[in-house]
């Protein structure tokens, strides 16, 4: 269950003390929504949604349904993202963020520059085949690569730098959950 994935981070970001300016989108809060910020700013980095997505507009978009442990990843909680690394990896893992900023309907977030929808139309356009492969966060900040999923079995894999729009060889994780679950913080 996707709930245990994003609890079990929780436990390690509140071990570390680790408040919403440690996260990537720390620089870029100024038009969030203001009682969303206020509990950012008292603590909180994962705020239960109350308001869900339907994501009928990624239906719309992308042309089919949003996996079912990306929508559960997505609409429960807004949250700034949630990064660290896997495994052996060198570099950083950092899924995307569902942030509700002001005026916004629940859906709004998918839409916006960093979004689920606007990052998986800037992966096609680096020939990355929706069907495939949809993108749902970065490795490594510096480089950006595309942190994939499989839309047919939902394992997930780092986008091949030699080969734009293509894939590493062998999944990094076999789930969201998996990868969630097997995150660290230096």
């Amino acid at each position: 269950m996707m709930e245990e994935a994003i609890k079990h981070y929780m436990d390690i970001v509140r071990y570390k003390g680790i408040n919403i300016y440690h996260f990537p989108v720390g620089r870029r809060l100024s038009n969030v929504d203001p009682e969303l910020m206020r509990r950012f700013n008292a603590g909180e980095i994962f705020v239960a949604r109350q308001e869900h997505s339907d994501f009928e507009i990624f239906n719309r978009e992308i042309g089919y349904q949003l996996p079912k442990d990306i929508a559960d990843y997505l609409n429960a909680y807004w949250q700034p993202g949630v990064f660290g690394y896997y495994k052996d990896l060198p570099e950083c893992f950092m899924l995307f963020s569902a942030i509700r900023h002001i005026g916004e309907k629940p859906d709004d977030f998918l839409l916006r520059s960093g979004g689920l929808i606007a990052e998986a139309k800037r992966w096609v356009s680096y020939d990355g085949d929706l069907n495939r492969y949809m993108p749902i966060g970065i490795y490594d900040a510096y480089s950006c690569s595309f942190l994939l999923y499989e839309v047919e079995t939902g394992r997930i894999f780092i986008e091949d730098l030699d080969n734009e729009g293509g894939v590493e060889n062998e999944p990094v994780a076999d789930s969201l959950k998996e990868l969630i679950l097997g995150l660290y913080l230096k």
